[in-house]
């Protein structure tokens, strides 16, 4: 059995100094590593994202194609899904999808990044009656 120890998407997108700005100035991300088609970013709570320059000689084709910003959703999860809202709108952020609670024990919104990657910011809470049949318990 392959057993992770930790996980992070790395999304090849056409400009790494939008992605390192965007996500160091409105998620609070770190640079751990910037090169010149390959940056690593960590959050001060662990969650990593890697952003990559496409057609790099370098790396192997499967990883050369640029990202289109669809099929794929980054969540990120907050503790408090208004507040997190609030400062999205104050900062003009990209918002795609308003905040809204669903059923299934969630309270998000979406924003796009400068790349195109969609983020869903979420806040979990207890899901209805309906749903909670659906969670698996440890």
């Amino acid at each position: 059995m392959i057993e992770p120890k930790s996980s992070f998407p790395v999304f090849t997108v056409k400009d790494l100094d939008a992605a390192k700005s965007f996500y160091i100035e409105n998620l609070g991300f770190d640079v751990v590593f910037s090169g010149e088609w390959y940056i690593h970013l960590v959050s001060k709570s662990g969650v990593q994202v890697g952003f990559l320059l496409p057609d790099q000689p370098s790396q192997p084709p499967i990883f050369q194609k640029l990202y289109f910003g669809e099929g794929v959703i980054f969540s990120l999860e907050v503790e408090d899904a208004d507040a997190a809202f609030a400062v999205a709108k104050s900062k003009s952020l990209n918002i795609v999808l308003d905040l809204r609670s669903e059923d299934w024990g969630q309270r998000h919104f979406c924003i796009k990044d400068p790349n195109g990657v969609h983020l869903d910011i979420v806040q979990s809470f207890e899901p209805t009656e309906e749903y909670q049949s659906d969670y698996v318990s440890e």
